[in-house]
């Protein structure tokens, strides 16, 4: 059952604010907490657990690399990713640009996601970036940094790849969405906030508020805490510049997420709702003024704001959910079959949203 959040937002956002957090000594760090996931190769043909591989999906499974400007000192300026092209395709289509959180590739992504069926059964094309273990030991993105040889860096080439993916003659120039899960949800907000004339919307799954943290120690605190600075204002800070191309955005988040905090997902929305101008209206646009608690796991609630009767900014809000994708596969790490299917649910409200070419 669906339930919307309270008009008094902003008092929620300060009380959880004050919430009492774990004393440092008792709080592991996010990827001690993290399973590791098995390294893959991008050339193998891999099948990860509960994923139908090439031989069931009846799709086109590649592996392709962008070459990139090299930067002094970079060994191998390339961008590696994995692209899944649905069968009888006809035309031009729709694609999902998908980024891993930290411990994933793009292989476990899929399969937890279960994206390449729902594209084979929709008619949409699905890329999957590869954060190489030469930036990152722990393959993630790293959001936090923004230096121009760390995660700008990386933002630049993910936006490359968006125009790469653009001159395909099977995509659709004004149908190019980003979603992401974790570290891939943070950097997929900044590239999408950064470069908002590529991407047509984006999606948003446990992700953390960007702006606020400038190194991996200060990623960490904004993990368990989110910040106490005004949303809006972190913008400037990560590079964004509000009042730009109108930039749709849908934000899931677990109420029982011990990685990234739950008011990440609120301070999300809210520097969408200033990028888009929406900063003004949190309370006027809410449903109803019923917060009743979570009841049993899966359950969600949301908050939706818009213009011209369409979602612009969504947040959904699942119960007993942890750091994982909400309905997905639960034999892959960081996916949960707790809450709806948000593979579903982004598709359904990324759709809604096209670009002028």
């Amino acid at each position: 059952m669906a339930k919307s959040l309270s008009p008094d937002w902003d008092a929620q956002l300060r009380q959880i604010r004050r919430a009492q957090f774990q004393p440092a000594k008792q709080i592991r760090t996010w990827l001690e907490r993290l399973e590791l996931a098995p390294p893959a190769t991008h050339r193998q043909r891999h099948t990860a657990p509960g994923e139908a591989g090439p031989a069931e999906l009846p799709g086109n499974w590649q592996s392709l690399n962008l070459g990139l400007t090299p930067l002094p000192g970079e060994l191998v300026p390339q961008l590696s990713y994995r692209l899944y092209i649905p069968s009888g395709a006809k035309g031009a289509l729709p694609v999902v640009v998908m980024l891993h959180g930290c411990q994933q590739t793009p292989e476990a992504l899929a399969a937890g996601t279960r994206m390449n069926a729902l594209a084979e059964r929709e008619g949409f094309m699905v890329a999957y970036p590869q954060q190489p273990l030469r930036r990152s030991v722990h393959r993630c993105w790293q959001w936090f940094d923004l230096a121009a040889g760390q995660g700008g860096r990386e933002a630049q080439a993910l936006a490359l790849l968006i125009d790469e993916l653009a001159t395909r003659p099977d995509v659709r120039i004004g149908e190019i969405y980003l979603a992401g899960l974790s570290a891939g949800a943070a950097m997929a907000a900044l590239v999408a906030l950064r470069y908002p004339d590529k991407v047509a919307a984006v999606g948003l799954h446990s992700g953390v508020v960007i702006g606020a943290a400038d190194s991996p120690r200060a990623g960490l605190r904004a993990m368990h805490e989110g910040s106490a600075i005004e949303p809006a204002l972190l913008l400037d800070a990560a590079g964004v510049t509000p009042g730009g191309p109108a930039m749709p955005a849908i934000v899931l988040h677990g109420m029982a997420d011990e990685a990234v905090h739950p008011i990440n997902g609120r301070l999300l929305t809210q520097q969408f709702l200033a990028y888009n101008g929406l900063g003004g209206s949190l309370g006027g646009q809410i449903e109803s003024a019923n917060d009743a608690p979570l009841g049993k796991d899966g359950e969600v609630r949301e908050a939706r704001f818009g213009r011209w009767n369409r979602d612009l900014v969504r947040l959904v809000e699942v119960g007993g959910l942890g750091h994982a994708w909400s309905g997905g596969d639960a034999t892959v790490p960081y996916h949960s079959s707790i809450g709806p299917d948000a593979s579903w649910l982004i598709w359904q409200f990324l759709r809604q949203h096209k670009r002028a070419a």
